[in-house]
């Protein structure tokens, strides 16, 4: 074998073991790239279920709050027309009448609190601050899915990276199954399928 033939044979072997190591840091690159948008959907998700919570929240008290105003003055209502109406014994005829119309408008304005005609009945102010808690903590079950998505997205990028520089294959398996685990995470953050004990 010729010194040619020798110095052909290394140069195609290195000409092939570059082509390998660009080969392998393009699909690490591309990787990575995945990673990162994976990541910012579950950012994504993960704020707009914190907001979620925070605005259902805010919605279930303040429902409740009309609806115990609304119940407030029923009851407000219901007295001044018993007390009316027990001070009704002994007056004049003429008074009597005005005051027995008057005891009448504050029943019947008392009633419209439960009335099914009423857009925010009783009844449907309750129905509407439950669907808000339910919401919130629907919001609340899937906040901490992603934010452990989050974490490990994260992590799995910074792995992939160090493998680019280290060419260790132990850590680039790390970061794909970190990756893993974070993309089934967010999964189960918007199907709740799964619910794990420890979030």
């Amino acid at each position: 074998m010729e010194a040619t033939e020798v110095k052909d044979m290394i140069d195609e072997a290195v000409e092939r073991e570059h082509v390998k190591e660009k080969g392998s840091k393009t699909s690490t690159a591309i990787y990575i790239s995945v990673l990162a948008a994976v990541l910012s959907v579950v950012s994504v998700m993960g704020s707009n279920a914190s907001k979620e919570m925070m605005a259902s929240a805010i919605e279930a008290s303040d429902t409740f709050a009309y609806y115990q105003a609304k119940t407030q003055r029923q009851v407000s209502l219901r007295l001044a027309a018993d007390q009316l109406e027990l001070l009704t014994d002994g007056m004049p005829d003429a008074i009597r009448s005005k005051a027995e119309a008057k005891i009448a408008e504050y029943r019947k304005n008392a009633d419209r609190a439960d009335s099914p005609t009423e857009d925010n009945n009783r009844q449907s102010l309750i129905a509407k601050a439950r669907d808000a808690e339910h919401r919130r903590d629907h919001a609340a079950a899937q906040d901490p899915y992603f934010d452990f998505a989050e974490a490990l997205l994260q992590i799995a990028i910074v792995l992939a990276s160090v493998f680019v520089i280290t060419d260790m294959a132990l850590i680039l398996l790390a970061s794909r199954i970190l990756g893993a685990v974070g993309v089934l995470l967010a999964l189960d953050g918007i199907t709740q399928w799964i619910p794990l004990p420890f979030l």
